[in-house]
């Protein structure tokens, strides 16, 4: 599922002290600046959609993106040899890490139980966006009930 982000400010309360095993004073004089997370997750708002990803292909590391997760998908961006990429291979989407094996490229999931895929031309892949970030959920529920997708066409 493919959604087209809103573009209004989605501001955060961003917390200056690092927090390796406690949780940072909720006291006023404390607080630190506003971000605006749109500014992060869409450096190119009018080229970049979130995608639900679907399936275990990229659940091993490094990426660990857990089926379901929310992908932000730069479509302005270069891909370049390690990015995570959503690619269309035969008309249907796939997330997979763009590599490079001696003058072949492949899309190659962090899971080795899926098969990489040989990318040779343009005819049957085509590289639509590079994942930039990923959104998942500690608790179930509240991104998919939330969030509401429809496929783009």
């Amino acid at each position: 599922d493919i959604l087209q982000a809103a573009h209004e400010p989605v501001w955060l309360i961003l917390c200056d002290t690092p927090v390796p095993a406690g949780f940072p004073s909720p006291a006023e004089d404390e607080r630190g600046e506003r971000v605006d997370l749109n500014k992060i997750l869409l450096p190119h708002p009018n080229h970049t959609y979130l995608a639900r990803g679907n399936g275990t292909s990229m659940d091993g590391p490094p990426s660990h993106i857990p089926d379901g997760a929310l992908l932000a998908v730069d479509c302005a961006l270069r891909p370049q040899v390690g990015h995570v990429v959503v690619a269309a291979v035969d008309q249907e989407f796939t997330v997979k890490r763009l590599e490079k094996r001696g003058a072949v490229y492949w899309l190659v999931p962090d899971n080795p139980r899926h098969e990489a895929i040989e990318v040779r031309g343009h005819d049957h892949v085509r590289v639509w966006g590079v994942v930039t970030h990923v959104v998942t959920e500690l608790i179930n529920g509240k991104l998919h009930q939330d969030v509401r997708a429809r496929r783009l066409q």
